[in-house]
């Protein structure tokens, strides 16, 4: 059994069996040996940001002390979009986890990485939220009209899905819990890949034909924009539960010639292990 608070236990939701045992190579405990209970969905600020280095959840424990004694079961994908979160067909382990009286559990709290990958997905399509400005008053030029509005109205949508699957489990005690979520950082557009995708928001503003010297700009913009509508959801329904670390996270940023490792920053939309201390040590004061 954990003796310590800061013993975390980050698995996928096939090494969780019906009887709460762990089936994970090195872990002893199960289910009822730990304090608090946590299932996470999300994109990969929650899963791998690169193939060799773990997203931040995987930092909680001895990287980061958590109060309690913590298992996380974690659904997140790298690539997710909310749209893909809230389509069942796709995604079952989570609505399953959560909802299903026969499979699920009941929860301390829904960890939720959403957004981001919507974010850059809109920038890189070509009928999406950027577009070409040959004569720019302002980064706001690069941006198509009513394009965010859209985006807000999508992302609310899926972000009600999620929400609503929590309202309606069938495990009641499930139905009040808190879901955390959050936002971003100022990435630097740059052609930083990672090992098996990206570059990103670089890619996006090459294609559009934006002048690198907005790119910064228009990046924050974005992030600034995104971490808004964030913000407004908090009022979608009860115990929803924010985590801005855009607000109150400080992360070096990266050097735009770099293609690598650089700031606080592992390839151009990823941190590296000092930038997700720094955000998990922000998560950890609210868990």
């Amino acid at each position: 059994m954990p003796t310590t608070t800061s013993t975390v236990t980050v698995i996928s939701p096939d090494e969780l069996k019906g009887n709460g045992e762990i089936t994970k190579p090195g872990v002893f405990y199960s289910w009822k040996d730990f304090d608090r209970h946590y299932l996470a969905e999300g994109d990969s600020w929650f899963s791998l940001s690169d193939l060799l280095s773990p997203s931040f959840l995987y930092r909680f424990g001895y990287n980061v002390p958590l109060k309690h004694s913590t298992l996380i079961v974690n659904c997140s994908y790298p690539g997710d979009t909310l749209a893909r979160m809230a389509d069942w067909s796709k995604n079952i382990n989570f609505p399953n986890l959560l909802t299903r009286k026969k499979f699920g559990w009941e929860w301390d709290g829904i960890l939720l990485s959403a957004g981001g990958n919507d974010i850059i997905d809109a920038a890189l399509s070509p009928k999406g939220i950027l577009q070409a400005c040959a004569n720019p008053a302002s980064v706001q030029d690069f941006i198509a009209s009513n394009a965010m509005a859209v985006f807000e109205n999508y992302l609310k949508e899926n972000f009600r899905h999620l929400v609503s699957l929590r309202n309606n489990s069938e495990i009641a005690a499930n139905r009040a819990i808190p879901i955390y979520y959050h936002t971003y950082g100022y990435p630097t557009p740059r052609n930083g890949a990672a090992s098996v995708s990206g570059p990103w928001l670089y890619k996006a503003f090459k294609q559009t034909n934006i002048p690198p010297h907005y790119w910064n700009a228009l990046s924050d913009t974005l992030m600034d924009k995104l971490a808004d509508m964030l913000r407004g959801f908090a009022g979608i329904s009860a115990n929803l539960q924010l985590i801005d670390t855009l607000k109150n996270v400080t992360l070096n940023r990266a050097n735009a010639r770099d293609t690598g490792n650089s700031g606080d920053w592992l390839n151009e939309i990823h941190l590296n292990n000092n930038g997700k201390d720094k955000v998990a040590r922000y998560w950890a004061v609210l868990l």
